[in-house]
């Protein structure tokens, strides 16, 4: 296998998921890593990074079955296994497929890979592969220069918010010469949009009551009116209580992965 010749192939899979010709580096960037911890991955253990971000795409492209053609039909085009890339002509045989078959195939993985749930989910395991990375190589932050940060942010928020309050004041302005004009519009137009909302409201309305007794999803028009089932949901509490007498039942447990919020304290 071929590391140099997997990273060309990731980079490039990257460019066709996020467009704007996105690499690795790049995504590491726009996911709040700086430069010199890149250089250190680089270095050290990229290898070890893009092997587990494999993984993850290996895994979303596995169907319940186990069954991974997607994932070997994007591994051999791109040669995410380190080995040459293959054209889709020399790769659909393998999979007793039609090269014309396989190259409606590939759009549909490809497509699939573009979306947006997609795109996200990748950002947040590719962040939390390198944030695991990063602390196994003792790489943490120092709390001083988190705090620096944290001082530049203020700044940053407090030169914005003087650009909002100097952007109403103006639009303020222009609003007051305009606003009767606006006065006479609403006037004229607020009992027609009112009754509109109120007849589209009382037809939804019976729309979801026909529906819920009907009990089946149903298409008309430009809409479907969809019928699901009432969601299931555990007394977390409760289940927690009982799992310290039947610890059995903790291996159905999933815990997600932590989570950074940033909120304004007061200073004294």
């Amino acid at each position: 296998m071929d590391f140099k010749t997997q990273l060309t192939g990731l980079n490039e899979l990257l460019s066709i998921i996020y467009g704007n010709e996105m690499q690795l580096n790049a995504l590491l960037q726009e996911l709040g890593f700086e430069q010199s911890q890149i250089e250190q991955l680089r270095d050290q253990h990229l290898e070890s990074v893009i092997h587990q971000f494999l993984e993850v795409i290996h895994k979303r492209l596995t169907n319940d079955a186990g069954k991974d053609t997607y994932y070997q039909i994007l591994s051999r085009r791109y040669g995410l296994d380190g080995e040459p890339r293959e054209q889709l002509s020399a790769i659909a045989p393998k999979h007793n497929f039609s090269v014309e078959y396989l190259r409606q195939l590939f759009e549909e993985i490809v497509q699939r890979c573009q979306s947006r749930t997609w795109q996200t989910e990748l950002r947040k395991s590719l962040k939390y592969i390198v944030v695991a990375q990063l602390g196994k190589m003792n790489e943490r932050p120092r709390r001083e220069h988190v705090t620096e940060k944290l001082e530049r942010l203020s700044n940053l928020r407090g030169a914005a918010e003087v650009a909002r309050l100097n952007y109403e004041s103006k639009r303020a302005e222009i609003m007051k010469q305009i606003q009767a004009e606006l006065d006479a519009l609403d006037s004229e137009y607020k009992p027609v949009l009112e009754a509109a909302d109120e007849n589209i409201a009382a037809l939804e309305n019976e729309i979801k009551t026909d529906v819920l007794l009907f009990g089946e999803s149903i298409s008309g028009g430009m809409y479907r009116a969809s019928y699901t089932q009432g969601r299931v949901s555990w007394d977390s509490a409760g289940m927690t209580r009982y799992a310290a007498s039947h610890p059995d039942v903790l291996q159905f447990r999933r815990q997600g992965q932590p989570i950074v919020s940033l909120r304004v304290v007061s200073k004294d």
